[in-house]
């Protein structure tokens, strides 16, 4: 037996495509041994659909312009590392100014 199959189930099995898209695949025949066993409206309201359009806002302006070299710098430091370099380091360290 299937599962029962309505546009709401649909639209997350095809990675949250756009119900018109999947409605025209539907009624084109387009999709193999597709039919919806259902005929309720999927829910206007898509969690993972809003999540995925939302704009986060960019930093705040601090209104402060660096003029001078390494007087904004920033550091990654990475260690200790399991396997020792040819000059047994096992720390790594990147500067970005």
């Amino acid at each position: 037996s299937t599962l029962p199959l309505d546009l709401s189930l649909l639209h997350r099995c095809l990675c949250h495509h756009n119900i018109m898209d999947i409605k025209k695949l539907i009624s084109g025949n387009l999709g193999t041994s597709l039919t919806l066993t259902s005929t309720a409206k999927p829910d206007p309201i898509c969690e993972p659909c809003l999540a995925a359009k939302m704009h986060s806002g960019s930093f705040p302006s601090t209104g402060h312009t660096n003029s001078a070299p390494l007087e904004l710098s920033h550091t990654d430091l990475h260690g200790p590392l399991s396997v020792s370099s040819r000059q047994w380091y096992r720390y790594w360290i990147v500067f970005i100014d």
